[in-house]
């Protein structure tokens, strides 16, 4: 999917360096390490606090494209010709598509991921059908055009936390084609199948082909 918005003048070390500076419109820099260790260590990110960003973005979309646009275009309008943003979550078929864009959000109304893992369960019970999935929207913004790269993880809840991997969901997440959670699976299952993996695929397929008709 594609737009277009205002451009700015492409700054000359777009052009020299052998893959151009992108700001990735977060603070986590263990997630950009994630995607660098999925797309290859040559990609040149920085982080917002690496750009000395200290504004907070205010994410009021109603879709995780949306929420992945504002936070480009946000930092994009600053001043920054190449930047990049993701949003994800995890939707529930049987709570009407929650938590979704509100996943992180809602994990910092508990006290901690477990007590967020512990809130799903509990809302989930009576529920015969316990489809999820997980969703990740990637937003790139190269001077002025706009392309977004979506991934999705099919699966269902647990009915109790299991495992010690990962963060967020992954304790009561069942992918499909498994019987365990992400969390117990391990990071290397994760690492080739998730929701992420899949719109960093798609972004590293396209930013290859995009740098190669630049050049």
């Amino acid at each position: 999917m594609r737009q277009s918005i205002q451009k700015h003048n492409p700054q000359a070390e777009f052009y020299l360096m052998p893959y151009p500076p992108i700001i990735f419109a977060t603070g986590n820099s263990h997630k950009v390490q994630e995607v660098k260790n999925l797309i290859g260590e040559e990609y040149h990110f920085k982080t917002l606090n690496e750009i000395n960003w200290s504004t907070e973005i205010i994410e009021d979309g109603t879709s995780f494209h949306q929420n992945a646009l504002i936070k480009a275009k946000t930092i994009y309008d600053a001043g920054n010709p190449i930047v990049v943003s993701e949003d994800s979550g995890i939707v529930v078929k049987a709570l009407d598509e929650s938590p979704g864009i509100f996943s992180a959000r809602w994990a910092d109304m508990h006290e901690t991921s477990l007590d967020n893992n512990g809130l799903l369960l509990e809302q989930m019970q009576g529920k015969t059908d316990r489809s999820a999935h997980f969703v990740a929207v990637v937003c790139l913004i190269i001077n002025g055009e706009v392309t977004f790269f979506e991934g999705r993880w099919e699966g269902r809840l647990a009915t109790q936390v299991d495992g010690t991997t990962g963060f967020g969901y992954d304790p009561i997440f069942i992918p499909n084609g498994y019987d365990k959670s992400t969390a117990s699976l391990g990071q290397s299952i994760k690492q080739k199948e998730s929701h992420r993996t899949q719109a960093f695929l798609k972004f590293k397929t396209y930013w290859e082909s995009k740098f190669q008709n630049l050049k």
